[in-house]
Protein backbone atom coordinates (compact mmCIF):
# COMPACT_ATOMS: atom_id res chain seq x y z
CA UNK A 1 0.00 0.00 0.00
CA UNK A 2 2.97 2.37 0.64
CA UNK A 3 2.56 5.26 2.10
CA UNK A 4 -0.23 6.83 0.67
CA UNK A 5 -4.01 7.05 3.00
CA UNK A 6 -6.27 4.48 1.63
CA UNK A 7 -9.21 6.48 2.71
CA UNK A 8 -11.89 4.33 1.20
CA UNK A 9 -10.72 1.74 3.57
CA UNK A 10 -12.63 3.29 6.56
CA UNK A 11 -15.99 3.55 4.97
CA UNK A 12 -15.86 -0.09 4.75
CA UNK A 13 -15.43 -3.01 7.91
CA UNK A 14 -14.04 -3.30 10.25
CA UNK A 15 -12.23 0.28 9.81
CA UNK A 16 -15.45 1.90 9.76
CA UNK A 17 -15.88 0.94 13.26
CA UNK A 18 -12.92 2.77 14.48
CA UNK A 19 -14.25 5.96 16.94
CA UNK A 20 -15.62 8.42 15.15
CA UNK A 21 -13.56 10.76 16.43
CA UNK A 22 -10.91 8.88 15.35
CA UNK A 23 -11.91 8.55 11.87
CA UNK A 24 -12.69 12.75 11.60
CA UNK A 25 -8.93 12.87 13.00
CA UNK A 26 -8.38 10.53 10.04
CA UNK A 27 -10.32 11.85 7.30
CA UNK A 28 -8.03 15.31 6.24
CA UNK A 29 -4.72 12.46 6.12
CA UNK A 30 -3.64 11.80 2.36
CA UNK A 31 -0.27 9.62 3.75
CA UNK A 32 0.68 7.86 7.19
CA UNK A 33 1.81 10.15 9.59
CA UNK A 34 4.92 10.11 11.58
CA UNK A 35 5.49 8.35 14.39
CA UNK A 36 5.48 11.70 16.20
CA UNK A 37 1.53 12.41 14.99
CA UNK A 38 0.75 8.92 16.65
CA UNK A 39 0.12 10.28 20.24
CA UNK A 40 -1.96 12.89 19.12
CA UNK A 41 -3.84 10.88 17.03
CA UNK A 42 -4.53 7.94 19.95
CA UNK A 43 -6.39 10.96 21.98
CA UNK A 44 -8.95 11.07 19.82
CA UNK A 45 -10.74 7.97 21.32
CA UNK A 46 -11.90 8.49 24.84
CA UNK A 47 -10.88 5.74 27.73
CA UNK A 48 -11.46 4.65 31.09
CA UNK A 49 -10.69 6.47 34.07
CA UNK A 50 -7.22 5.86 35.34
CA UNK A 51 -6.22 4.14 31.92
CA UNK A 52 -2.72 5.79 30.34
CA UNK A 53 -1.74 4.86 26.90
CA UNK A 54 2.26 4.60 25.94
CA UNK A 55 3.36 7.09 23.73
CA UNK A 56 4.63 6.31 20.01
CA UNK A 57 7.95 7.15 19.32
CA UNK A 58 10.48 6.56 16.06
CA UNK A 59 12.23 2.85 16.40
CA UNK A 60 15.45 3.36 17.07
CA UNK A 61 17.09 -0.69 16.96
CA UNK A 62 20.54 0.35 19.21
CA UNK A 63 17.59 0.96 21.89
CA UNK A 64 15.57 -1.75 21.33
CA UNK A 65 18.51 -4.94 21.58
CA UNK A 66 19.84 -2.34 24.77
CA UNK A 67 16.50 -3.03 26.62
CA UNK A 68 16.17 -6.38 25.38
CA UNK A 69 13.65 -6.28 22.66
CA UNK A 70 10.56 -4.63 21.86
CA UNK A 71 8.22 -5.40 24.36
CA UNK A 72 10.68 -4.35 27.26
CA UNK A 73 10.68 -1.30 25.64
CA UNK A 74 6.93 -0.97 25.47
CA UNK A 75 6.69 -2.00 29.48
CA UNK A 76 10.32 -0.15 30.89
CA UNK A 77 9.98 3.15 28.47
CA UNK A 78 6.19 3.18 28.42
CA UNK A 79 6.56 3.69 24.76
CA UNK A 80 5.81 2.03 21.75
CA UNK A 81 8.78 1.76 18.52
CA UNK A 82 6.76 2.22 15.24
CA UNK A 83 7.91 2.42 12.15
CA UNK A 84 7.38 5.29 9.94
CA UNK A 85 5.20 4.58 6.59
CA UNK A 86 4.17 1.13 8.34
CA UNK A 87 0.81 0.19 8.01
CA UNK A 88 1.39 -2.49 10.52
CA UNK A 89 2.28 0.02 13.11
CA UNK A 90 -0.43 2.37 12.23
CA UNK A 91 -2.83 -0.60 13.28
CA UNK A 92 -1.05 -0.79 16.31
CA UNK A 93 -1.10 2.49 17.69
CA UNK A 94 -5.39 1.96 16.61
CA UNK A 95 -5.79 -1.12 18.61
CA UNK A 96 -4.19 0.80 21.80
CA UNK A 97 -6.16 3.67 21.21
CA UNK A 98 -9.23 1.14 21.34
CA UNK A 99 -8.00 -1.45 23.78
CA UNK A 100 -5.62 -0.28 26.01
CA UNK A 101 -5.80 -2.55 28.80
CA UNK A 102 -5.97 -5.49 26.44
CA UNK A 103 -2.91 -4.65 25.23
CA UNK A 104 -1.20 -3.37 28.44
CA UNK A 105 -2.36 -7.19 29.53
CA UNK A 106 -0.77 -8.58 26.60
CA UNK A 107 2.67 -6.59 27.34
CA UNK A 108 2.62 -8.01 30.72
CA UNK A 109 2.56 -11.01 29.96
CA UNK A 110 5.36 -10.64 26.91
CA UNK A 111 7.85 -9.43 29.84
CA UNK A 112 6.49 -11.75 32.88
CA UNK A 113 9.90 -13.74 33.64
CA UNK A 114 7.92 -16.48 35.27
CA UNK A 115 4.97 -17.33 33.03
CA UNK A 116 6.66 -20.57 32.02
CA UNK A 117 9.16 -22.67 30.68
CA UNK A 118 10.39 -21.20 27.15
CA UNK A 119 10.17 -22.98 24.00
CA UNK A 120 13.70 -23.01 22.84
CA UNK A 121 13.11 -23.15 19.25
CA UNK A 122 11.55 -19.03 19.88
CA UNK A 123 12.24 -18.23 23.55
CA UNK A 124 8.47 -17.38 24.26
CA UNK A 125 6.26 -19.81 26.88
CA UNK A 126 2.83 -21.36 25.60
CA UNK A 127 1.22 -17.98 27.16
CA UNK A 128 3.28 -15.85 25.43
CA UNK A 129 2.86 -18.02 22.02
CA UNK A 130 -0.84 -17.11 22.33
CA UNK A 131 -0.17 -13.78 23.50
CA UNK A 132 1.56 -13.06 20.18
CA UNK A 133 -1.16 -14.96 18.41
CA UNK A 134 -3.73 -12.78 19.57
CA UNK A 135 -1.73 -9.25 18.94
CA UNK A 136 -1.29 -10.05 15.24
CA UNK A 137 -4.92 -11.92 14.87
CA UNK A 138 -6.99 -10.88 17.21
CA UNK A 139 -10.81 -10.34 17.25
CA UNK A 140 -13.41 -10.15 20.11
CA UNK A 141 -16.58 -11.64 19.51
CA UNK A 142 -19.43 -10.18 21.60
CA UNK A 143 -22.74 -12.22 21.36
CA UNK A 144 -25.87 -12.32 23.57
CA UNK A 145 -26.61 -15.10 21.96
CA UNK A 146 -24.96 -18.48 23.29
CA UNK A 147 -26.54 -20.16 20.45
CA UNK A 148 -24.49 -17.82 17.72
CA UNK A 149 -21.30 -18.52 20.17
CA UNK A 150 -21.82 -22.64 20.43
CA UNK A 151 -21.76 -22.67 16.77
CA UNK A 152 -18.95 -20.37 15.86
CA UNK A 153 -16.86 -22.72 18.95
CA UNK A 154 -18.16 -26.10 16.87
CA UNK A 155 -17.18 -24.35 13.58
CA UNK A 156 -20.26 -24.86 11.99
CA UNK A 157 -20.21 -21.71 10.41
CA UNK A 158 -22.74 -22.48 7.79
CA UNK A 159 -24.65 -22.65 10.30
CA UNK A 160 -23.83 -19.67 12.68
CA UNK A 161 -23.43 -17.14 9.91
CA UNK A 162 -25.95 -18.31 7.25
CA UNK A 163 -28.54 -20.60 8.53
CA UNK A 164 -28.91 -18.42 11.81
CA UNK A 165 -27.44 -15.00 9.71
CA UNK A 166 -30.40 -13.06 11.06
CA UNK A 167 -29.75 -13.76 14.78
CA UNK A 168 -26.26 -13.39 14.56
CA UNK A 169 -26.77 -9.71 12.94
CA UNK A 170 -28.94 -8.28 15.94
CA UNK A 171 -26.42 -10.36 18.60
CA UNK A 172 -23.44 -10.49 17.63
CA UNK A 173 -20.49 -7.68 17.17
CA UNK A 174 -17.31 -8.46 15.82
CA UNK A 175 -14.01 -6.32 16.66
CA UNK A 176 -10.61 -6.99 15.26
CA UNK A 177 -8.21 -6.07 17.84
CA UNK A 178 -5.17 -8.00 16.06
CA UNK A 179 -3.63 -5.36 14.05
CA UNK A 180 -1.61 -7.71 11.35
CA UNK A 181 -5.49 -8.99 10.52
CA UNK A 182 -6.28 -4.94 10.31
CA UNK A 183 -3.55 -4.78 7.81
CA UNK A 184 -4.25 -8.08 5.74
CA UNK A 185 -7.79 -6.67 5.66
CA UNK A 186 -6.55 -3.88 3.47
CA UNK A 187 -6.60 -6.48 0.34
CA UNK A 188 -8.58 -9.52 1.39
CA UNK A 189 -7.77 -12.82 0.54
CA UNK A 190 -9.60 -16.22 1.28
CA UNK A 191 -8.58 -18.22 4.21
CA UNK A 192 -7.81 -14.68 6.44
CA UNK A 193 -9.04 -16.11 10.16
CA UNK A 194 -9.09 -14.72 13.16
CA UNK A 195 -8.05 -16.15 16.55
CA UNK A 196 -10.81 -15.11 18.52
CA UNK A 197 -12.32 -14.88 22.00
CA UNK A 198 -15.73 -15.64 22.57
CA UNK A 199 -17.37 -13.59 24.91
CA UNK A 200 -21.02 -14.21 26.21
CA UNK A 201 -22.76 -10.63 27.04
CA UNK A 202 -26.00 -10.05 28.99
CA UNK A 203 -26.62 -6.86 25.90
CA UNK A 204 -25.16 -5.18 23.43
CA UNK A 205 -25.38 -0.99 22.82
CA UNK A 206 -28.07 -0.23 20.79
CA UNK A 207 -27.59 1.35 17.41
CA UNK A 208 -29.55 4.31 18.21
CA UNK A 209 -27.85 4.88 21.30
CA UNK A 210 -25.60 7.73 22.45
CA UNK A 211 -22.02 7.30 21.33
CA UNK A 212 -21.46 7.98 25.17
CA UNK A 213 -23.21 4.06 25.92
CA UNK A 214 -20.72 2.18 23.26
CA UNK A 215 -17.51 4.16 25.01
CA UNK A 216 -19.08 2.94 27.95
CA UNK A 217 -19.49 -0.75 26.72
CA UNK A 218 -15.99 -0.77 25.02
CA UNK A 219 -14.45 -0.10 28.49
CA UNK A 220 -15.94 -2.78 29.88
CA UNK A 221 -14.72 -5.07 27.17
CA UNK A 222 -11.56 -3.98 27.36
CA UNK A 223 -11.51 -4.58 30.98
CA UNK A 224 -12.98 -8.02 30.55
CA UNK A 225 -10.60 -9.25 27.74
CA UNK A 226 -7.82 -8.14 29.58
CA UNK A 227 -8.64 -10.06 32.83
CA UNK A 228 -8.88 -12.76 30.07
CA UNK A 229 -5.42 -12.62 28.61
CA UNK A 230 -4.17 -12.57 32.32
CA UNK A 231 -5.60 -15.66 33.09
CA UNK A 232 -3.44 -17.23 30.23
CA UNK A 233 -0.69 -17.33 32.80
CA UNK A 234 -2.46 -20.21 34.34
CA UNK A 235 -4.70 -22.25 32.38
CA UNK A 236 -4.75 -23.81 28.48
CA UNK A 237 -6.73 -21.27 26.45
CA UNK A 238 -8.20 -21.65 23.07
CA UNK A 239 -8.46 -19.09 20.62
CA UNK A 240 -11.26 -19.88 18.20
CA UNK A 241 -10.58 -19.84 15.03
CA UNK A 242 -13.07 -17.21 12.57
CA UNK A 243 -13.13 -17.32 9.19
CA UNK A 244 -13.39 -13.41 8.69
CA UNK A 245 -14.79 -12.97 5.36
CA UNK A 246 -17.66 -14.65 6.41
CA UNK A 247 -18.78 -12.06 8.53
CA UNK A 248 -21.72 -10.19 7.26
CA UNK A 249 -20.44 -6.91 5.19
CA UNK A 250 -16.95 -7.87 5.03
CA UNK A 251 -16.90 -9.50 1.65
CA UNK A 252 -19.51 -10.40 -1.30
CA UNK A 253 -21.09 -13.28 1.10
CA UNK A 254 -24.64 -12.78 0.95
CA UNK A 255 -25.63 -16.38 -0.79
CA UNK A 256 -25.72 -19.79 0.42
CA UNK A 257 -22.91 -20.48 -1.91
CA UNK A 258 -20.53 -18.44 -0.63
CA UNK A 259 -21.16 -20.66 3.07
CA UNK A 260 -20.65 -23.88 0.93
CA UNK A 261 -17.50 -23.19 -0.49
CA UNK A 262 -14.83 -24.84 1.56
CA UNK A 263 -12.10 -22.22 0.29
CA UNK A 264 -13.89 -19.66 2.74
CA UNK A 265 -15.15 -21.39 5.72
CA UNK A 266 -12.90 -24.43 6.33
CA UNK A 267 -10.69 -24.46 9.43
CA UNK A 268 -9.31 -27.60 11.33
CA UNK A 269 -9.81 -27.22 15.36
CA UNK A 270 -5.81 -27.74 16.09
CA UNK A 271 -5.35 -25.69 18.75
CA UNK A 272 -8.08 -28.65 20.33
CA UNK A 273 -5.79 -31.13 19.99
CA UNK A 274 -5.87 -32.84 23.51
CA UNK A 275 -2.45 -32.26 25.48
CA UNK A 276 0.14 -34.63 25.42
CA UNK A 277 0.63 -37.64 28.29
CA UNK A 278 3.74 -38.80 29.87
Amino acid sequence: MGTTFAQECFARPPYRDFHPGFLRALACLTHLPAPEEYDALALQVPRAAHVELPRFVSERRELLRQLGGYEQHVARLGAVPTRPGHWHDFFNMAVWAHFPKLRWALNSLHVDPAVGPKDPRNGRAPAQNLAATFDEAGMLVLSTSQRVLDELRALRFKRAFWERRAELVSTTRFWIVGHGLLESLLVPHRGLAARSLLLHVPSLPAHAGGQGERDEFRFEIDALAAARINAWRGARTVLDPVPVLAIPDYSDNDTQAFYEDMRNVRFEPISRRPLDRD
